[in-house]
């Protein structure tokens, strides 16, 4: 379909234009990063890291707090070893009654046994689709600026990280195991990321729309090539039950849908409702993915053609019940051993946990493309 030129979200290069666009529209957003590309529908793959783009600002809406540019040291700095994590449980969801609780983590480097781990089968048939999610708890990660995540269900662990790079480890309950870093190659301007099962890899987007795959272990970069198909800030990364790449080009507002090897264009779909389209994750068990605009503070489910499952709306209404501690919401992940949907705040450093309305559901055995 026909791009949108989106006048409220300023480019590379065009920072101060941008800045003073978005200071004037009460719906304005703040990103800054790869400018839009009129190329054809190539791929680069190279192996060292592009270059640092300099003022570069994380994706969020108009109401970010100050010093939130590249470069500036991020709040709640990570420590060597484990940490405890900040869980606090609120009524509702899935959730323990009574006040409000917090759980630690068990040791430095602690991980999933995964030695042999065999998924058991899954009919996506048999798992209805999850329409509507349920606030359960906000988790502290203690690093700021969140805005990419995944789940690794080889391993069982949840992985989110800042848009400089730094992030955490932690168990599905959200339990901090260890400390977490992006290879420089996704670096700077980290805006989204997703776990390749088949694979066995992390995958990581910056907003210059260079694709990282990295060791989910070490974070060692493996591969890294440098995306086109005219996608403008990409600010969102997915993957499918078949193993297809759903990427959020925020600069557009469109969602980008590749093949794996990134080598051919599936289709784009318009979001015109959206200003700062900014997160996406397959909802898990389903076909379906659930969205985020940072600046309206909003989010729905689409298919994956793009259309409409379940209409936007403010978070805190369906698809996402209930208060969590969301300022602007930017990552997104879910858990496919319980369907949970973590959506992490864009300038803060909570992510809240929503579980599926109903009940958890296992899922994990429906990741393998088909």
């Amino acid at each position: 379909m026909l791009r949108l030129n989106v006048s409220n979200c300023w480019r590379k290069g065009q920072v101060s234009l941008g800045l003073s666009l978005c200071l004037a529209g009460a719906s304005a957003c703040g990103d800054s990063g790869g400018g839009t590309s009129d190329g054809a529908a190539t791929t680069v793959t190279t192996t060292s890291a592009t270059s640092a783009t300099a003022g570069a600002t994380a994706t969020t809406g108009a109401s970010a707090t100050a010093g939130a540019t590249a470069g500036a040291t991020t709040a709640g700095a990570t420590t060597a070893g484990a940490t405890t994590a900040g869980v606090t449980s609120e009524a509702g969801g899935s959730s323990s009654s009574g006040a409000p609780e917090t759980t630690s983590s068990t040791g430095a480097g602690e991980t999933a046994e995964t030695t042999g781990q065999v998924l058991p089968p899954c009919d996506p048939i048999a798992i209805p689709d999850t329409e509507n999610f349920v606030f359960v708890k906000n988790i502290e990660i203690g690093v700021d600026t969140l805005q990419a995540g995944y789940y690794d269900n080889n391993r069982q662990e949840v992985t989110v990280l800042s848009f400089y790079g730094d992030g955490k480890v932690l168990d599905i309950d959200g339990n901090i195991l260890r400390d977490a870093a992006a290879p420089p190659e996704a670096l700077p301007q980290l805006d989204g990321a997703a776990y390749d099962t088949a694979g066995d890899v992390a995958l990581l987007i910056n907003q210059s729309c260079v694709l990282v795959e990295a060791d989910p272990e070490t974070m060692t970069a493996l591969s890294v090539t440098q995306l086109d198909y005219g996608m403008s800030v990409c600010a969102g990364l997915a993957i499918d039950q078949q193993g297809d790449l759903y990427i959020a080009s925020h600069g557009t507002r469109e969602l980008v849908v590749l093949t794996r090897d990134t080598q051919t264009l599936i289709t784009r779909v318009e979001l015109p409702d959206y200003v700062c389209f900014d997160g996406i994750a397959e909802i898990a068990g389903s076909d379906n993915f659930i969205v985020n605009d940072t600046t309206l503070r909003e989010a729905m489910i689409v298919g994956p053609e793009g259309d409409v499952i379940v209409p936007s709306a403010a978070i805190g209404m369906a698809p996402l019940t209930g208060v969590g501690q969301i300022g602007q919401p930017d990552s997104m992940l879910t858990i496919c051993d319980n369907g949970h949907s973590w959506v992490c705040d864009a300038y803060g450093t909570v992510c809240s946990d929503f579980s599926p309305e109903g009940g958890d559901k296992a899922a994990c055995g429906c990741l393998i493309p088909e």
